[in-house]
């Protein structure tokens, strides 16, 4: 439950050298860069780099290259030698380029060829039966012929404009509702006859003037010519295929390296440089800092320097948040509110205790737990999400409260059997102490989050805050004053209110000058504002909130137990519906009952009890003593290695 401590380091170095000192100093260790052109900004002779960045297109370029190899791209990663530089990955890269775009071209004409070709081929099997030079029929000085179809209803009429027209039509073959037909005209009326089998559906299929000799010759030539494509297309695409094999690791080694020396590059977007120095500057924990220094005394070249994060007043220091490997998936939940502030509390461990707790309590079954932990477990090792990580920790704390509550997947009698020796109780039994102590122990949540505001304004030195903020040291005061006027009430006790009441009042009032008192205490002399009346009638309303959320606050966390007896509720509902249909359509309607009520109440009531648990966690508890407003720490880390 803690936030780890950040020095700020300071580094220079030969120019030369900055890639170098990246890839041993920066990447092996957890470090945010930040801007150094906003720390040094008043040192004279520095100036940014020049944030083109070559190795973009290089990327792009071996990107391609992966792309038409089928590399998976996801799962490279290599290691950086320290002398590797531009020149020399790229002249591998073109390399690799050249001799590959050779074969892609060549693949590609002849895949055009092919496609000409099988055009070709369409246009001469319908006339393959004629007995005629085609090329010839191009060469009519007087005549002009047509090939293609038509309707079969249409060419029946053509007879009927034959006998008064210049045309010869010959038909060469039939489908079942067209005519392939060639029809040949004098040249001065090619126009109108053209019109007329436009207007009778003709449909035209263009030859073309590559196609010589007879039908039958010309179609023979042209699957020969198309065998030959094929074979050198198929030998083409061996080579391809040989390349990528023989060259497959290579090309995966150019693209990690180029993807790691491109994220490398980026440093440079954070640095600045005088004409012979970089100097990069960023924030490291304190797990790190030890390795870091000794790292750098290794090296005469770099000089550097450590500072405190109380000297940085330019900067806030980012939030590490540090947590055992227990609580560390509740992150997310924080994470979902807003991360920790540097100087506030983590309130991670908080979270992961409270939640468990009121999520056990709400759904407490063991057999309904057990899937909630399996199915958690199935996503985690699937995705590794915090989610499915969490998920297996609430259906342990399900099956925990399942056993004092003797349920498995709501029979309600086999574990008092089998476990007789485990003190069991079933809440509908008890539904008024079930409510009650739901309330209780939202109360002591509701204290513990005061107190943890009480600590989080001791960390940020604000005083006035601790003492006079509606969840501070008043806040606890008028809490407790009010718990005591109600118990006391409730139980009928024999004893004073005055003091409790009197110190209701004085706490109000206190809450009501909440802000000016605050900023009494921090030395400002003009602690009010300057529109008095407003500034009460907004502060009268804010008291009023307060009083509304003490009750509301409180109240809510009945739902605790409200949410334990609805559980219960459901389960018994549908066994009653398991018994009924168990009476009409005997065991196996009833057992079938019961899985579906079973699947139902998982998928649906846990899903609204996490959210519900969630509900309190955040806007009853969180909104006391969390802001979130803090940056998470982003250390420059090299890009992981994952093999396939």
């Amino acid at each position: 439950m803690a936030v780890e401590k950040m020095y700020f380091i300071n580094v220079a170095g030969p120019l030369k050298e900055i890639d170098a000192f990246v890839i041993n100093n920066i990447i092996p260790f957890e470090i945010q860069l930040v801007r150094a052109f906003s720390i040094l900004d008043s040192v004279k002779g520095l100036m940014p780099f020049d944030v083109y960045n070559p190795y973009d297109i290089l990327l792009k370029k071996v990107s391609v290259l992966c792309k038409d190899l089928n590399i998976n791209t996801t799962f490279i990663d290599e290691e950086v030698h320290d002398a590797l530089d531009f020149e020399t990955v790229e002249a591998d890269l073109d390399e690799h380029i050249g001799v590959m775009d050779t074969l892609i071209q060549r693949k590609q004409d002849i895949e055009a060829q092919i496609d000409h070709k099988e055009q070709i081929k369409k246009q001469i099997i319908p006339i393959q039966g004629l007995d005629v030079e085609v090329d010839k029929l191009f060469d009519l000085d007087f005549m002009k012929f047509r090939f293609g179809k038509m309707p079969k209803e249409s060419f029946q009429r053509i007879e009927q404009y034959n006998e008064n027209l210049e045309l010869i039509v010959i038909e060469v073959f039939r489908e079942e509702d067209d005519v392939f037909l060639m029809y040949f005209m004098p040249n001065m009326v090619r126009g109108e006859i053209d019109s007329l089998f436009a207007s009778l559906y003709f449909t035209r299929i263009r030859i073309s003037e590559e196609v010589k000799g007879y039908p039958k010759e010309a179609l023979y030539a042209i699957e020969k010519e198309l065998g030959s494509l094929r074979e050198e297309l198929e030998q083409i695409n061996d080579k391809i295929n040989n390349f990528s094999v023989i060259h497959q690791e290579r090309i995966s080694k150019l693209y990690g390296i180029i993807h790691k020396l491109n994220h490398i590059f980026t440093v440079r977007t954070y640095a600045v440089h005088s004409l012979e120095t970089f100097y990069i500057t960023g924030w490291i924990p304190h797990s790190q800092l030890n390795d870091f220094v000794n790292k750098m005394k290794v090296s005469d070249a770099y000089s550097f320097l450590v500072e405190e994060d109380e000297t940085i007043k330019r900067l806030t220091p980012p939030t590490k948040l540090k947590n055992n490997s227990f609580f560390k998936p509740f992150e997310a939940l924080v994470a979902m509110y807003g991360i920790p502030s540097y100087h506030e509390l983590d309130p991670t461990a908080f979270v992961g205790i409270t939640y468990l707790l009121m999520f056990g309590v709400m759904f407490g079954d063991v057999g309904q737990g057990f899937v909630i932990a399996l199915l958690g477990y199935l996503l985690f090792k699937k995705s590794g999400s915090a989610l499915g990580h969490i998920a297996i920790y609430l259906g342990a704390s399900s099956m925990v409260s399942g056993l004092f509550y003797g349920s498995i997947f709501g029979n309600e009698e086999l574990l008092r059997h089998v476990l007789p020796f485990i003190p069991m109780i079933n809440p509908m039994e008890h539904k008024t102490s079930f409510l009650a102590i739901a309330i209780a122990f939202g109360v002591i949540l509701i204290i513990i989050a005061m107190i943890l505001n009480m600590i989080n304004s001791i960390k940020n030195k604000k005083i006035g805050r601790f003492l006079f903020d509606r969840n501070g040291l008043v806040g606890i005061v008028v809490y407790f004053s009010i718990l005591y006027v109600v118990l006391a009430k409730v139980f009928v006790l024999e004893t004073t209110l005055l003091p409790a009441i009197l110190l209701i009042i004085i706490s109000f009032g206190i809450i009501l000058m909440s802000h000016p008192l605050q900023k009494f205490l921090e030395s400002r002399k003009e602690f009010l504002p300057e529109d008095k009346t407003g500034f009460f009638i907004e502060s009268a309303f804010e008291l009023i909130e307060t009083i509304l959320a003490i009750l509301s606050n409180t109240i809510s966390f009945m739902r605790v137990g409200a949410f334990a007896l609805n559980h219960v509720g459901l389960i018994i509902a549908f066994h009653m519906l398991s018994d009924m249909v168990a009476e009409s359509s005997g065991g196996v309607g009833s057992l079938l009952v019961m899985i579906f009520g079973n699947v139902l109440i998982i998928a649906l009531e846990g899903l609204i009890v996490g959210i519900q648990g969630l509900r309190l966690e955040y806007y009853e508890l969180f909104s006391r003593f969390f802001e979130g407003d803090g940056s998470e720490f982003k250390p420059f880390l090299a890009i992981k290695k994952v093999k396939a």
